[in-house]
């Protein structure tokens, strides 16, 4: 216990003679007796009792007591609380660290926890006294402060962080730290003895990995839980095409990750739509604390920049129940397949070509066209980045020079190993492409002398590849189906990659790089003679898939993270006549560096939605999305908070204006010293009256 006003203690503790000078005064004084016979009975009797006989000393005694918890209380004395000594006159240095992260947007009890930190934060800085400094530190993806250094303006850190908008990055908290750390190690002690408050909803995700060492030693760290005690949350924590290129006339497939961070099951309708215009519906259902995926085919329509946008029903934290993502969409891609079959037969190039565009008015997204091998040349090959050969002759050196320049400036291939001229064409492709560059070597040509015990399957691979996309998961078991009678004997180089292997160990499938292009190999044919690939129902959705995936051109990504920094070469032309626009409509402030006829664009990207570049239609466009990880909203357990702190810091979990005043004040013990001296009083009362009562 210690006493706000010490001083006065040696001009009390005189006082506390006064019941002892009374009572001495008291036994001087003279007596009245009554002669009165029956008053000298009643008296006589009232002596022989222990009451009468001490009465004197216990009246000292209380009035004694009661006079010195008086006394006390005049002192006013307290209990220190969490480490402070408000007897100690020191100015106070306060650093509030205030999480504005999007979690803290959640309002599971009315107010967002922001709101609530702004009210707890009020609270502690309303107990600071004129000479106290103080300072306010942003706990988000890149922290910053109210000041540069600390400052005594309290009623400027109350502004600051009333006009604080939504969080809506993540936050790092170990960031944070090191600049509290910087903030302190410019005071004079080096920030020893500061206070530190936390005022957050310790979402696990943002605190799992806090690092507190770094603050200076002997500061005193103080845990604010302002989150609500409902966290439900569901989110759609991402969501993207399962191709990575898309076709005018496509439906591509969104595969949409939905999390339920509750302890109740979620069943409801997800909403995906597409320029604002087409809507599609999908049922979900998801048990507690469970991610579901769930895939919903979206027809993707005409060339161009599409803005499609997935959403759930709302609930108390709603920023995450949308995600956002552009869809760029291609022309009609031109495929060549060259093959020296005769046309007018039904062969492997009529399968391979009926299998991309299966339709009759060649509705579908890709243009296959047959040409011979003879017709191979740079000026054929011009605007066009997709060639699948089968049933090759031999090719001519100048063709096989065209190919692999063509395939260096980025084109990619599909190459049907089938024929007996292979060997001669992947050597010719080999010497113009550089030694050492395919992932295989055929050595010897095998056919099948009979189709039940001579068939080869494939036995390995690697299904991460994603030519193996089709056949993941229990699809895998698809690619036992094939059964493959003709196909070279061959063994790896070591260059490239061996995706997929038949029982003799001869690659079956393998890819290679050269330049920006992609060379894949199929050690097996679509003709019917030649193996069962034809007749299997995954042949024409294999084959359009690896269409799209031998592609070299990268996609620009369909969706960004809020706090990313977006970035883009666009033409001249484009941002000649349009600006960028932010999700609010407002004009962006971008960072512009001249590169040719293209203009390397680079701004950061605050806010969520869409930033979009031209009026109407976007030609260019950046979908911002929250970070997943703000979704699981489930604190972390506070009590591990202390280990990851130094030695000689300490931490408390505080809360309330209660908490803050017994930091300024103490726990004050002045009511209880007072009632005490009451108790006293009315005990002092009591023992007269009873006193009295025994005389009489």
């Amino acid at each position: 216990m210690s006493f706000l006003n010490p001083a006065l203690l040696a001009a009390f503790v005189p006082l506390l003679a006064l019941p002892l000078v009374i009572h001495l005064l008291n036994r001087h004084f003279p007596h009245r007796f009554k002669f009165s016979a029956v008053e000298h009975i009643k008296e006589t009797m009232a002596r022989r009792s222990w009451l009468h006989r001490w009465r004197h000393l216990i009246l000292l005694a209380l009035r004694t007591l009661m006079l010195a918890l008086l006394l006390v209380a005049f002192l006013k004395p307290f209990l220190p609380k969490f480490g402070a000594n408000p007897a100690v006159k020191t100015e106070r240095v306060v650093l509030l660290m205030f999480d504005h992260s999007l979690s803290m947007e959640h309002k599971g009890d009315g107010p967002s926890a922001r709101e609530r930190a702004i009210h707890e934060a009020e609270n502690l800085l309303n107990t600071l006294k004129p000479e106290d400094s103080a300072n306010a530190v942003l706990i988000e993806q890149s922290p910053s402060s109210c000041f540069v250094d600390f400052s005594q303006n309290h009623a400027e850190i109350k502004r600051y962080l009333r006009a604080l908008k939504p969080g809506l990055t993540r936050g790092d908290v170990s960031q944070a730290n090191a600049l509290a750390a910087r903030l302190l190690g410019g005071l004079k002690n080096t920030g020893a003895g500061a206070e530190i408050y936390y005022l957050s909803d310790f979402q696990r995700k943002n605190w799992a990995s806090a690092d507190f060492t770094g603050l200076p030693p002997k500061t005193r760290l103080f845990f604010v839980d302002v989150g609500s005690r409902k966290r439900d949350n569901r989110a759609v924590l991402e969501a993207r095409p399962s191709q990575s290129q898309m076709l005018a006339g496509d439906t591509v497939a969104l595969e949409i990750t939905v999390g339920n961070f509750s302890e109740h099951p979620f069943q409801d309708r997800l909403t995906v739509t597409v320029d604002r215009k087409l809507g599609l519906d999908q049922d979900l259902f998801i048990p507690p604390w469970s991610v579901s995926k769930v895939a919903v085919p979206v027809p993707v329509g005409q060339p161009g920049l599409h803005l499609c946008e997935v959403s759930l029903p709302r609930d108390a934290l709603e920023l995450d129940d949308r995600h956002c993502l552009a869809l760029p969409v291609m022309e009609k891609e031109e495929v060549l397949i060259v093959s020296d079959e005769p046309p007018d037969r039904k062969g492997v190039a009529f399968f391979l070509k009926m299998a991309l565009n299966p339709y009759e008015d060649l509705r579908g997204s890709l243009l296959p066209k047959v040409i011979p091998s003879k017709e191979i040349s740079a000026s054929r090959l011009a605007g066009v980045k997709k060639i699948f050969f089968t049933n090759l002759g031999r090719l001519e050196e100048e063709a096989a020079g065209a190919l692999a320049k063509h395939l260096f400036q980025g084109a990619g291939m599909v190459y049907f190993m089938d024929g007996p001229a292979d060997r001669q064409n992947l050597e010719a492709l080999e010497a113009a492409m550089g030694p050492g560059t395919l992932p295989l070597r055929p050595t010897a040509w095998r056919e099948a002398t009979n189709a039940l015990t001579g068939a080869q399957q494939i036995v390995k691979g690697d299904f991460k590849s994603r030519y193996l996309k089709l056949f993941r998961g229990t699809a895998r078991q698809d690619l036992g189906l094939i059964e493959v009678y003709d196909y070279w004997q061959a063994r790896g180089t070591g260059a490239g990659n061996v995706i997929l292997a038949y029982g003799d160990e001869s690659p079956a499938m393998a890819v290679c790089g050269h330049g920006l292009g992609t060379l894949l190999l199929l050690n097996f044919s679509a003709r019917e003679t030649a193996s069962n690939l034809a007749r299997q129902r995954l042949f024409p959705a294999w084959m359009q898939e690896l269409v799209k995936m031998v592609g070299a051109d990268e996609p620009p990504p369909t969706a960004w993270t809020v706090g990313e920094v977006a970035q883009a070469e666009i033409w001249r032309s484009d941002l000649a006549n349009a600006e960028f626009i932010s999700p609010l409509g407002r004009p962006v402030t971008a960072k512009n560096e001249l590169r040719g006829e293209r203009i390397a664009v680079s701004f950061p990207l605050d806010q969520l939605g869409f930033y979009t570049l031209g009026p109407n239609r976007p030609t260019q466009a950046f979908a911002v999305n929250p970070s997943p990880d703000e979704a699981d909203l489930r604190p972390i357990d506070k009590e591990m908070l202390p280990t990851a702190m130094g030695d000689e810091q300490k931490a408390f979990f505080v809360g309330g204006r209660d908490d803050f005043e017994g930091l300024a004040k103490g726990e004050p013990l002045l009511h209880w010293f007072v009632l005490g001296a009451v108790v006293l009083l009315i005990l002092e009362s009591g023992f007269q009256l009873l006193v009295r009562r025994a005389k009489a």
